[in-house]
């Protein structure tokens, strides 16, 4: 089970809060004070008053059966401010927003138990005098059945631990009983049950336990090069103190843990709270750190998150954070950024649309990540360190291309890849600076070079297939980058490639604002409009215009031998090439091929066309993104392949 969304309505800083979660890791972001650990709170307050609700019916009543389990009957809803152990609060007025106590506080939660089945769990919290009232919300409309159907291991069905960054642990500490040991966790006070959790661990009767947590402690700290070793020297059955040692390495002697860092302890908590010795797996388990990344070196940070994934199938696990560093490592779909608002809906940063910038763009295509990190007290470079840290780099020509080859890489099941864009600005920078960008690249390292993982997407503009595969050819065979292209003129233009998929988008385009819409109608349309379009297109291919193409393959031709020198990939005269030009558009005109000679205002009319039959107007500048923004598996274009080899 996971927490699928969580809605916080006047709590703290939260007047009108929601948050879409993952059902494995979650990492909140954001600068100081924008509500991370409070998050985290109300996250961890909603499974308190589920624990201090839950309650089985010893009589049958209108709603429910004998023996059902329920979230608290009318006399069981008033708690003083002192039994409230999740929130840390000075006054009991602190948990309400700006302190109002007239507002009721809402948590929300819907929880998805991984085969669709979903359920809403939503408390109000008011005040009574000096003690909170809660109660489950909606109660009337509240499915009793439904509640005691989906959890099946009632009432002990939900785990919630609570980690707190750790400098220090006490100098001395008792054994305590299970229950006390619980009640430090939720209170994020688990640093004073260190050692009864760590003894806990120590004499588990699955020896494998123990030796996993050794193992990975020792692969955090160290990257296995050293060995820290953990000793029990103490019986609960006859000691009143908890005694832990350990050693570091053959010639060092034992030392009580509390001489350790804080930096090695913050990592003991916290593996601690992934392991929970002594604690059986519920069927919701929710582990929230609350800035695990305290006292801890970068490279330490990398090995944690490492470890931290290979928990998710189990638990659900909550990070609050502002390290860059940890940010950096972390997957995008796995980021959540918190703005410091009060009213606002969250969702993963991987859902983020590249914004649109100033055109005549070059350079490193600003990505998501960046506004995070900007927001945490960024540094100089940012982009170019994003690159560094990419599994791929992309050349694109212009700033929207970037848009949209973003959002279709996002449509590949579980690409956890991080790409950056790069936007030349034309072709022709390709052409007349490729060898800087080689050079300059080859020598930036980060595991490996970024040039190595450099990719080329272009237009063809007016060139033949032949010219176009052969630049391919030479430019990986001489500079070892691949390069990626559709066979139409414009990336644009590729949706002319699968009528029937294109009148897809275009349907749900127009469905957007309109209700009824005709696919057929929408089908036939571009296809009337697209062959008319035959003329318009002969009218613009006169010899003039046809010998500005002639021109462009001369322009190509001297530019590529100054690149790839001897290996020529336009072989021909001037003369020549105005022949070949010639007969390549006869070709394309007689094969009625003209998604090959259409540009993107081009097809922004032909769907303008269509759409304004439904009184709705498209614009290829603003709207193709939003065609892009509704592809799935249905109305992938064949054309496109190539972004799933990226």
């Amino acid at each position: 089970m996971f927490i699928e969304s969580f809605e916080v309505h006047y709590f703290k800083s939260l007047q009108d809060f929601k948050i879409h979660f993952n059902s494995d890791i979650n990492i909140l972001t954001g600068a100081n004070n924008s509500g991370k650990t409070t998050v985290l709170e109300a996250i961890s307050l909603w499974h308190e008053c589920f624990s201090k609700l839950i309650t089985q019916t010893k009589s049958k009543e209108k709603n429910y059966r004998k023996g059902d389990w329920i979230l608290g009957p009318s006399y069981n809803r008033y708690f003083p401010f002192d039994q409230i152990n999740s929130v840390q609060s000075p006054n009991f007025e602190d948990i309400f927003f700006q302190r109002d106590k007239r507002r009721k506080i809402i948590l929300n939660a819907i929880v998805n138990n991984r085969l669709g089945e979903k359920i809403e769990i939503p408390f109000r919290i008011g005040s009574s005098g000096s003690n909170y009232v809660i109660e489950l919300s909606g109660y009337s409309r509240y499915s009793h059945r439904k509640f005691n159907d989906f959890f099946l291991k009632l009432p002990d069905s939900i785990s919630l631990v609570y980690s707190s960054p750790v400098a220090s642990i006490n100098t001395f500490e008792d054994f305590v009983t299970d229950p006390n040991i619980r009640s430090r966790i939720i209170e994020r006070a688990s640093f004073e049950v260190l050692r009864n959790r760590m003894y806990k661990l120590l004499t588990s009767p699955d020896p494998t336990v123990t030796s996993s947590f050794i193992s990975r402690l020792n692969y955090i700290l160290f990257n296995n090069e050293k060995e820290l070793t953990l000793h029990n020297r103490s019986n609960i059955q006859r000691d009143k103190r908890v005694l832990i040692n350990y050693h570091i390495g053959k010639g060092d002697v034992e030392k009580d843990i509390a001489l350790l860092g804080s930096g090695t302890l913050q990592i003991i908590e916290i593996l601690l709270n992934l392991y929970q010795p002594g604690e059986s797996l519920k069927e919701l388990n929710l582990i929230m750190l609350d800035e695990p990344d305290s006292h801890i070196h970068r490279d330490i940070q990398m090995r944690l998150l490492f470890v931290i994934k290979q928990f998710f199938q189990q638990k659900q696990i909550f990070i609050s954070t502002h390290n860059e560093s940890l940010i950096r490592n972390a997957d995008y779909q796995n980021l959540f950024h918190l703005s410091g608002k009060s009213v606002d809906e969250v969702k993963s940063i991987s859902a983020n649309e590249l914004e649109k910038i100033a055109p005549r763009f070059k350079g490193l295509y600003p990505m998501p990540i960046n506004t995070v990190i900007r927001s945490v007290g960024a540094i100089t470079g940012l982009d170019f360190i994003n690159a560094i840290e990419c599994e791929r780099l992309i050349f694109v020509e212009g700033e929207d291309d970037a848009r949209v080859f973003n959002r279709l890489l996002k449509l590949q099941i579980n690409n956890k890849k991080k790409y950056m864009f790069w936007v030349l600005g034309g072709i022709d920078e390709v052409f007349e600076n490729i060898n800087a960008y080689e050079h300059v690249f080859s020598k930036i390292e980060n595991g490996k070079s970024l040039w190595s993982k450099s990719t080329l997407i272009i237009d063809r503009d007016f060139l033949s297939d032949e010219i176009v595969e052969e630049f391919k050819k030479q430019l990986f065979e001489l500079k070892n980058l691949v390069t990626n292209s559709c066979s139409s003129y414009t990336f644009e233009s590729s949706l002319f490639t699968d009528f029937e998929k294109m009148a897809k988008l275009v349907t749900k385009f127009v469905s957007e604002t309109k209700n009824k819409v005709d696919p057929d109608f929408i089908k036939d349309n571009l296809v009337k409009e697209y062959k008319d379009f035959k003329e318009i297109l002969k009218e613009r291919f006169n010899t003039k215009f046809i010998e500005t193409i002639v021109y462009r393959y001369q322009n190509v031709r001297n530019k590529t031998d100054k690149l790839f020198k001897k290996n020529r990939i336009i072989d021909k005269t001037d003369i020549q090439l105005g022949t070949v030009v010639r007969e390549y558009i006869d070709d394309l005109f007689q094969k009625n091929l003209l998604y090959k000679l259409m540009n993107k205002e081009d097809v922004g009319i032909i769907i303008n066309k269509v759409t304004s039959y439904y009184d709705v107007t498209f614009s290829i500048e603003t709207d193709f993104i939003e065609i892009i923004k509704l592809v799935d598996d249905s109305t992938w274009i064949q054309e496109w392949d190539f972004i799933n080899t990226l």
